[in-house]
């Protein structure tokens, strides 16, 4: 099976403008050549980054936690990109960056749910527990 979309991940440095030794730490997710970055909020120096190898330098403490967000971050994109693809969504960056950071799921308030619960459970609860059920959404309208 071919596929005709293109996918990447690849991790850059910027420079921070009023410290030129520190740079900040970006993903940059490449879905048919448009790209979008998330930042790691990650603190660098740019002397210790390998761009060949899109990681740090050394074997301090610090460079060994970087190197693993690093890799967590990978696997996690392309795990949201594997479960967009299983879910046979149209990829592009937009959608792989809002299922790595969870913004795309929805969210239920608890009224929508105790009238979801109201509509489904009406005719298969007695009156004595539905009863209750409407004591607590009374409870909840008055806070």
């Amino acid at each position: 099976m071919r596929t005709s979309q293109t996918f990447s991940i690849s991790f850059i440095v910027r420079k921070k403008k009023n410290k030129s030794d520190l740079a900040l730490l970006y993903a940059r997710i490449t879905v048919n050549g448009k790209f979008l970055e998330i930042s790691l909020k990650r603190t660098i120096p740019i002397d210790k980054w390998n761009q060949a190898a899109n990681r740090i330098k050394g074997n301090s403490m610090e460079s060994q936690q970087i190197n693993k967000k690093i890799d967590e971050t990978k696997a996690l994109l392309y795990d949201a990109y594997d479960t967009l693809v299983k879910e046979d969504q149209i990829i592009n960056a937009q959608k792989i960056k809002s299922r790595y950071l969870k913004s795309d799921q929805q969210h239920f308030t608890l009224t929508y749910l105790i009238n979801y619960h109201k509509e489904k459970m009406d005719k298969i609860l007695k009156y004595g527990t539905m009863k209750n059920y409407y004591t607590t959404e009374s409870y909840l309208k008055n806070i």
